[in-house]
């Protein structure tokens, strides 16, 4: 608890004569929860917590909803049950048993929810097996893609569990049925302390990998317009029967072949792509969600009266449920403006399923319009650590219609630069969005992680420029390397060796899974000649102030720029990305990212195949498996729990 001190309670000064207090988070008011019986403060009663504040001589601002447990994704689910809102098959399924608090929301007893956890690998297995494969083995408190893995069969179950339970502990665990071809549809609510809930309209985030949103839209336009308003209604239902206050999201499997939905989670909190919801209702969310959390009316709140017509500056009750014969007179139905497209921008490489990385930045040039407009973390000169989240960036485009606001947010990210130690999803983007599927919005929850398992790659430079260009830049890095040594042993008044300058260098590389042994001779100073089977070739090479190459070929420029990782050069040729590889000694597993060992899932002395999964490492608040190149049999040197570097060699 805190004092607020803030330009924004001015206006309020004639209603609050006491001191204002404001409940920052449920987590940082340790005396409140102290005070009410000993409990935790997420399963307090909101009543006694304003009672509480109000005995200290304040009023209470909360931030976050704090009725017992039902933003909690086990109990919302199991109170979607008891409202008749359809949901998966899961582990609570069958679960209705509900009572009334005294403030008389919706709670769930702790016997029901207990009986829809999953506590034990051999509990999961059970309820799995009832469910029908494939299932998802979920943490109640995950979310981001933390605490959630798809398990096809009971042999992966075991290890999918204990991945879940590690990335999110303490959490409780629950398995639910797992969709094949669904869309991954959102209502955004807005509930205030007085009983009154509203539908924000929706989203369509059924872009994801690894279960994590990378594209996100609004409003919806896959479901029927009287699908949609159904989910809407039933959103709206499920937050008035648990008493919910603030900005929230209701999740929902959508299925386009029969056009059905299904109940998936409540989020109690304001999601990263909320903006998408602004731009097309033209109501400011957190700003809206502050006015709830002072208990400011959802009438009173402009930018909603703004959106169901009504004077801006009057205090007049609104019929947020239409349900007045005269309402459709003085009030008019909300309906969303134009469309949005949103892409997050992460550090992951999307050439090796999307592994997260870090390192430092040296460029991020982005520019927002007026149809366009994006926010960034970190800038030119920053970087991301191991221990920070892979996203860094998230990008909104505005137009008229689905088609336009595609067509902007391509633009932007063919105009958008990022260069640094990491590869980004940049790229892979443009990709995804000039797909006929996304064209045609034709896709699935399913589809990205498809396009993955069919080797889907962002575009590359031309082969052979690829080939030349990754040929120079090497010949260049050992050419500066003897220069430097030559000056290194001048500064020591020392004279150096004859052979200590060379000009001529060989090359060797793998590209594509084809070997090329160049032979590199230096011309002149800015001129390299390339010798391969037999044939030759002039390049013009021309180093650049930030450290990249200007390259010279066929009367044609091209700007290149390099980064070493472990066991390859990633080359980026006209900011289209490809990777020079070195050979690669597949008697030592190395560990390919900064970040920590979980564990090991074989032993030292067992026998694994190609492909088969050996370890796991974090890397970016991520869980990782690391796969065996070859068949054979591991001698680990790493213990679990030891850092990493990349190159480690972990057996």
């Amino acid at each position: 608890i805190r004092r607020l001190k803030s330009d924004v309670l001015k206006d309020l000064k004639e209603d609050l004569n006491d001191p204002v207090l404001w409940v920052e988070s449920a987590r940082r008011v340790d005396p409140i929860a102290k005070s009410i019986r000993g409990n935790s403060v997420e399963k307090a009663d909101q009543g006694k917590v304003t009672d509480f504040v109000k005995e200290q001589g304040g009023h209470t601002v909360i931030t976050k909803v704090l009725i017992a447990n039902n933003g909690d994704k086990i109990s919302s689910t199991i109170v979607a049950q008891s409202a008749n809102v359809p949901t998966m098959a899961w582990s609570g399924t069958g679960i209705t048993n509900t009572q009334l608090s005294e403030q008389g929301f919706v709670t769930v007893p702790d016997d029901a929810y207990q009986d829809a956890c999953v506590t034990t690998v051999e509990q999961g297995l059970e309820k799995a097996e009832a469910i029908g494969w494939p299932v998802m083995i979920k943490a109640s408190e995950g979310g981001g893609g933390k605490g959630i893995r798809k398990v096809e069969g009971a042999a992966a179950f075991k290890n999918a569990f204990e991945a879940v339970a590690s990335e999110v502990p303490g959490s409780p665990i629950f398995i639910m049925k797992l969709a094949g071809s669904a869309r991954h549809l959102e209502v955004q609510v807005l509930a205030d302390q007085y009983g009154n809930a509203i539908s924000l309209f929706g989203r369509d985030c059924s872009v994801q990998r690894r279960h994590q949103k990378i594209i996100e839209e609004a409003p919806v336009t896959i479901a029927k317009p009287e699908t949609f308003e159904e989910m809407e209604k039933a959103a709206v239902r499920l937050a008035k029967l648990v008493g919910y206050v603030s900005a929230g999201t209701v999740e929902y499997l959508y299925s386009p072949a029969d056009d059905t939905f299904c109940f998936l989670e409540l989020n109690p909190r304001l999601q990263v792509e909320h903006p998408t919801t602004e731009m097309v209702s033209g109501v400011n969310l957190p700003a809206a969600q502050l006015q709830v959390a002072m208990g400011i009316p959802l009438h009173r709140i402009r930018d909603i009266r703004v959106l169901y017509g009504m004077a801006p500056l009057t205090a007049s009750e609104i019929d947020f449920d239409m349900v007045k014969p005269e309402s459709n007179q003085l009030q008019r139905r909300p309906t969303p403006k134009g469309h949005v497209v949103a892409v997050r921008i992460t550090a992951e490489n999307p050439d090796a399923g999307f592994k997260p990385s870090s390192g430092s930045l040296q460029e991020l040039n982005f520019r927002s319009n007026t149809n366009v407009w994006g926010y960034f973390s970190v800038g030119t000169a920053g970087g991301l650590h191991e221990f920070a989240d892979s996203q860094f960036g998230h990008i909104f485009a505005y137009g008229a219609d689905r088609t336009e606001s595609r067509k902007n947010m391509v633009i932007a990210l063919k105009e958008l630069s990022i260069r640094g130690d990491f590869r980004t999803t940049v790229e892979y983007l443009i990709k995804l969005l000039e797909t006929q599927a996304f064209e045609e919005n034709t896709f699935t929850t399913g589809w990205l992680d498809m396009l993955i398992s069919d080797k889907l790659t962002a575009e590359r430079p031309d082969p052979t420029l690829a080939v030349i260009c990754g040929a120079v830049v090497k010949a260049h890095v050992l050419s500066e390397a003897c220069w430097a040594e030559f000056r290194k042993i001048l500064d020591k008044g020392q004279v150096p060796a004859r052979d200590t300058l060379k000009t001529v260098f060989m090359i060797e590389f793998i590209y594509e899974g084809s070997r090329y042994s160049f032979t590199a001779t230096r011309s002149s100073a800015n001129t390299w000649t390339l010798y391969l089977n037999g044939g030759r070739t002039s390049v013009g090479a021309r180093p650049l102030a930030d450290g990249g190459l200007l390259v010279l070929l066929a009367g044609a420029s091209h700007s290149v720029y390099w980064r070493e990782e472990v066991g390859a050069t990633r080359l980026m040729v006209d900011a289209k990305t490809c990777l020079i590889e070195q050979e690669n000694d597949p008697t030592q597993l190395r560990s390919p990212s900064p970040g920590k060992l979980v564990r090991f899932l074989v032993d030292s002395g067992d026998h694994i195949n190609a492909g088969d999964t050996y370890a796991e490492i974090e890397v970016m608040k991520m869980i990782m498996p690391l796969l065996a190149t070859e068949d054979g049999i591991p001698h680990f040197v790493k213990q679990p729990g030891a850092s990493l570097e990349p190159g480690d060699i972990l057996g």
